[in-house]
């Protein structure tokens, strides 16, 4: 057992409410003894009150941790929900301090531009899928997300990691330099990024559109009923 075991475990038996409920109902039996209201077989009373003490005690306490389990399940989607909001900001603007700060010159006007539009687009369309009233799926939802935590914080990170001018001359792959590849790669999230939020936009656009036939079903008045009403006759 780690130094400290003993303890600690010490320290919570004497503090745990059924050792303290114990402890108060073999209290009143002691001074129940004290004041001459029982004399034989106090000692046995004493012991049975702490027992008795310790068993209501854990009884009455043993459904509190289970309430704070329910009330910690029912939070936890929320906490991590914030939690990993929190993270995809500071990636996001890890990325963006990168660029603006852009360390070694590696990041050209143009370059820049295009970083800071997909970072803006990414954290945009996470903040309209928390919103949204309509159907997200699971695919992107997690595409979002990754975009933010994975895919463009590796792309920005192994690309800095290259020399400047080996970045800008030499051909890598596909006849192409490394810078040629970033801008090849942003375009690609720029493009995930804008389906994502176009469909985002169709699906929030069919909740309306079902919001508003409801509506107009159940307050509406039928045309035929309009016609009726304007067509009787005068008596």
């Amino acid at each position: 057992m780690k130094r400290g075991g003993w303890s600690e475990t010490l320290t919570g038996f004497l503090s745990s409410p059924a050792n303290l409920t114990g402890l108060g109902l073999a209290s009143l039996a002691l001074l129940a003894r004290l004041s001459g209201m029982i004399d034989a077989f106090w000692l046995l009373i004493v012991a049975g009150c702490y027992g008795l003490g310790w068993q209501i005690g854990r009884l009455a306490f043993a459904r509190a941790p289970n309430r704070l389990d329910e009330g910690e399940a029912r939070a936890g989607p929320v906490a991590r929900t914030a939690a990993e909001r929190e993270d995809i900001d500071e990636s996001l603007n890890q990325i963006m301090r990168m660029v603006t700060e852009n360390r070694g010159g590696m990041f050209d006007s143009a370059l820049r531009r295009s970083i800071v539009e997909l970072c803006a687009r990414i954290r945009s369309l996470i903040e309209r899928m928390e919103a949204s009233a309509g159907f997200i799926s699971v695919e992107d939802a997690y595409s979002a997300k990754r975009i933010a935590l994975d895919y463009l914080p590796g792309l920005i990170d192994s690309f800095v990691a290259i020399p400047k001018d080996f970045a800008a001359r030499k051909v890598l792959a596909n006849g192409k330099t490394a810078r040629e590849l970033l801008d090849e790669n942003l375009a690609v999230l720029q493009r995930k990024a804008a389906e994502m939020a176009d469909d985002l936009a169709a699906q929030d656009a069919r909740s309306f559109l079902n919001h508003a036939g409801f509506l107009r079903d159940k307050f509406g008045q039928p045309p035929s009923f309009i016609q009726a009403s304007e067509s009787k006759p005068e008596l």
